[in-house]
């Protein structure tokens, strides 16, 4: 691959990665990180992709399976997060994005990949390497708990 064509792919895709591997890892700094590894493996990579959705399919698999990682590693552990409260960026938006970063990491990605990235259940199913029965238990899981967080969220809870 040339830095051209990874560069057109950096532009319409980076966004959806960054999202996948926050999705897992709940820190921007290391979603940057992840994102960037990800496109330096597709760069490097030798396989010839038959579209352009096989290769954000890739991206997508191989940001997941970084940000799998990332979370294994002993380090990520013995760290401290810095205060996040200078917050900013539309209030419900964030109230959401927030309400995601509550949910159990199987039901975020599965809810992530199908709302936000819009890919069927099939095509989830087959991202994660789970049933597409799973992936459905796992929507309706996730629906069911952010519905919880943001009605305990506008009760004030």
């Amino acid at each position: 691959m040339d830095r051209e064509q990874l560069a057109v792919y950096a532009e319409k895709y980076s966004k959806a990665v960054y999202r996948a591997a926050y999705s897992y890892v709940h820190n921007h700094a290391d979603s940057e990180d992840i994102t960037e590894e990800a496109f330096l493996r597709l760069y490097k990579c030798k396989k010839a992709f038959s579209s352009d959705e096989n290769v954000k399919a890739w991206l997508l698999r191989v940001a997941i399976n970084i940000a799998k990682d990332h979370l294994k590693s002993s380090w990520i552990h013995k760290r401290e997060e810095l205060d996040e409260s200078m917050k900013c960026g539309d209030e419900n938006e964030y109230s959401l994005d927030e309400a995601m970063a509550k949910l159990k990491p199987d039901y975020r990605i599965a809810v992530y990949l199908h709302y936000y990235m819009g890919y069927s259940v099939r095509e989830t199913a087959k991202l994660l390497g789970i049933t597409e029965s799973n992936v459905k238990i796992r929507l309706k899981r996730g629906r069911d708990a952010l519905r919880e967080i943001l009605t305990d969220e506008q009760k004030g809870g």
